[in-house]
């Protein structure tokens, strides 16, 4: 009797730890299966993540190579005449040769050309000429840019000077344009030469009934 208790007390207890071995077993592979997913989406997080700024790295990177490259190859810019256009009482008009080459393989819009022309110690005119013109891409292209001065000054940058007499001036400029990836540029140019003086209208030279007749229409 009482071997028999001992046995079925024995029965008992094996079963129970038994049980709880399976119960441990359980818990263990329920928390693999969990970790596995939790591992997975961390890495997962983590690479979408990273990969935006991997990214952003890339293109800044292309960016600045690009930057640098276009900044090797500047366009380049010369003045090759200037002379008098149209001169009346209200204005003259002067006129900029110049020639713009190109580098670039898309096509370079200009937008405008700033001015100084000086005779010696002797300031002549400045201003801004509109340069609404493009340059074809890797092309090299001579453009007249006029410039539009008043008619007091004018006759004051000439008013000692003879008429059809050359002059020796210096022209320092910078040509504006629309470059790609670097935006808006300017570069500078410079020229010495002579200047043909021309003729200063006066009232006695006009045509006003001429003047008349183009106002009636």
């Amino acid at each position: 009797m009482f071997v028999s208790e001992l046995q079925a007390s024995t029965e008992a207890c094996s079963f129970s730890i038994l049980v709880a071995h399976m119960n441990r077993g359980t818990e263990s592979c329920s928390w693999n299966l969990q970790a596995v997913p939790k591992e997975m989406a961390m890495k997962k997080w983590s690479f979408a993540v990273m990969l935006p700024a991997v990214v952003l790295v890339f293109l800044f990177a292309g960016c600045d190579m690009a930057r640098q490259a276009l900044q090797l190859q500047k366009p380049s810019v010369a003045l090759k005449g200037l002379s008098f256009g149209d001169i009346g009482l209200e204005s003259a008009t002067l006129l900029f040769d110049v020639e713009v080459s190109n580098p670039y393989s898309v096509p370079l819009p200009l937008t405008n050309m700033d001015y100084a022309l000086t005779s010696g110690a002797r300031p002549l005119f400045s201003g801004q000429a509109a340069a609404a013109q493009t340059i074809a891409a890797k092309e090299k292209a001579v453009i007249t840019l006029p410039a539009k001065i008043g008619y007091l000054d004018f006759v004051q940058a000439f008013k000692d000077v003879r008429p059809g007499s050359e002059i020796p001036y210096k022209a320092d400029m910078t040509l504006s344009m629309d470059a790609p990836v670097l935006g808006a540029i300017g570069v500078p140019l410079a020229k010495e030469g002579q200047l043909t003086v021309p003729s200063v209208p006066n009232i006695d030279s006009i045509d006003w009934k001429g003047k008349v007749i183009e106002l009636l229409k």
